[in-house]
C-alpha cells in the first residue's frame, strides 16, 4: 500500500461548535463509513483534502501517518455521524498543512489504483467521496511535492519540471530515427529563446496533432544567426557551427546546400534545444485528449511551454510508457527516488 487520499469537510478539519479540530483531538482520529479505510496498514499515509470556503480552493490539509486502526461502536453517535471505521494517526509523523499545499492540479494528474484517475471536468470533492488509493508513482510525486512545500531548502513546488514543444512530423520522425541509430544528442532548432530547465528533464514532443515522443533535455544554446539581430558574417558563422555540430553527422541529413537554403530563409530561429534518449509513445495521444486533461488551449503562438510538476507527471502518465521507463523519468524531478 502506497497511501490513500480522502475528503474531509472543512468544518471537521478546523473545528466547529459541534466538533473538535482534527489536530486538537487526542489522539488524532479520522473516521469513515468505508471499510476500505482499514486496508491502510500501520505506517501508511492518509492524505486529507478539503475545500477552503474562503477561496473555494482545494488543499491537502493534513497528512496522517497511520498508527493503528480502530472501530467505533456501530450504535454510538460517532459511528452514526462519521462512520464505524477509523484510523488513529501517529502525531509526530503527521502534519497539519492547512492551506499551504494546493491540491487540485496534482489530484487531476494522479492515476490512482486501480487505474481510476479523476475524470476531466469532474468535481474534486465528489470524486473523493470514495477513498482513493495512490499508485506507487502517484505516491512518489506527492511525496516530492510535499517535500517542496515543507522543507525550507527545497525548490518551490512551482519550479519547472519539464517542457512541451511541437514540430513538424518530418522532424519528429528524424529525431526518433537518428537517436535509434546513433544514440547521440541532437539539436532541435526553435523559433523562441532557448528554454532553461534542469538537465535530464522530460521533453514532450507534439507532432501532427499528437503527442508522439518523449525525450531528455540536456542543454540549450542561444543561436545568434537570427537575421534581425546579427551581421551577415555572424549569420554565416553561426550557420556553419550549427551544421558541423548538429547536422552533418546525423543519419540522412539534408545536403549542405539544402541546409544553407533553409537557414537563409529563417527569420526566427533563436534557440537550440539539445535532446537525447528519444522514445516513441506506445500510443500517441491526440491533443484533444491530453489538452483537455491539462486544461490547455492549443499553444499556437509559442514553440514550447514550461510544465509544472503536476503537468509533467500528468503527461508522463498519459504517455503510457513501461513502468521502469516511467520511474527513470520520475527520477529527474523527484529527489525522493
Amino acid at each position: 500500500m502506497s497511501g490513500a487520499v480522502a475528503f474531509i469537510q472543512w468544518e471537521n478539519f478546523v473545528g466547529s461548535l459541534d466538533s473538535t479540530a482534527l489536530f486538537a483531538q487526542n489522539p488524532i482520529t479520522f473516521n469513515s463509513r468505508q471499510p476500505r479505510l482499514h486496508e491502510l496498514a500501520v505506517g501508511d499515509r492518509l492524505w486529507l483534502v478539503s475545500r477552503n470556503p474562503a477561496d473555494q480552493q482545494y488543499y491537502f490539509v493534513a497528512l496522517l501517518s497511520v498508527e493503528a486502526t480502530s472501530r467505533n461502536d456501530p450504535c454510538s453517535a460517532k459511528a452514526r455521524e462519521y462512520g464505524e471505521y477509523a484510523i488513529v494517526a501517529h502525531r509526530a509523523a503527521s502534519c497539519d498543512l492547512a492551506t499551504r499545499f494546493a491540491a487540485e492540479g496534482l489530484l487531476r494528474s494522479f492515476q490512482f489504483e486501480p487505474d481510476r484517475p479523476i475524470k476531466y471536468g469532474a468535481n474534486i470533492g465528489q470524486s473523493l467521496q470514495t477513498l482513493r488509493f495512490l499508485s506507487a508513482e502517484d505516491a512518489i510525486v506527492l511525496d516530492e511535492a510535499f517535500r517542496r512545500v515543507t522543507e525550507e531548502d527545497a525548490e518551490p513546488i512551482g519550479t519547472v519540471c519539464g517542457l512541451w514543444t511541437k514540430c513538424d512530423r518530418v522532424f519528429a520522425d528524424y529525431f526518433l530515427r537518428d537517436w535509434t541509430a546513433r544514440q547521440a544528442p541532437m539539436g532541435f532548432l526553435l523559433y523562441d529563446w532557448p528554454p532553461a530547465l534542469p538537465a535530464g528533464s522530460p521533453i514532450f514532443i507534439h507532432s501532427d496533432k499528437e503527442l508522439r515522443l518523449v525525450a531528455r533535455f540536456r542543454e540549450s544554446q542561444h543561436v545568434s544567426g537570427h537575421k534581425f539581430t546579427a551581421s551577415p558574417e555572424e549569420r554565416i558563422e553561426e550557420r556553419e557551427r550549427i551544421w558541423r555540430a548538429w547536422r552533418a553527422e546525423t543519419i540522412g541529413p539534408e545536403s549542405k546546400s539544402e541546409f544553407d537554403a533553409f537557414w537563409d530563409k529563417q527569420y526566427g530561429v533563436r534557440g537550440l534545444l539539445v535532446i537525447d534518449e528519444v522514445i516513441a509513445l506506445p500510443r500517441p495521444s491526440r491533443f484533444r485528449e491530453y489538452g483537455r486533461a491539462v486544461e490547455w488551449g492549443y499553444p499556437t503562438g509559442v514553440g514550447y511551454r514550461y510544465l509544472s510538476l503536476a503537468e509533467t507527471y500528468l503527461l508522463l502518465r498519459l504517455a503510457m510508457l513501461d513502468a521502469e521507463t516511467t520511474r527513470i523519468f520520475l527520477r529527474s524531478f523527484c529527489d525522493c527516488l
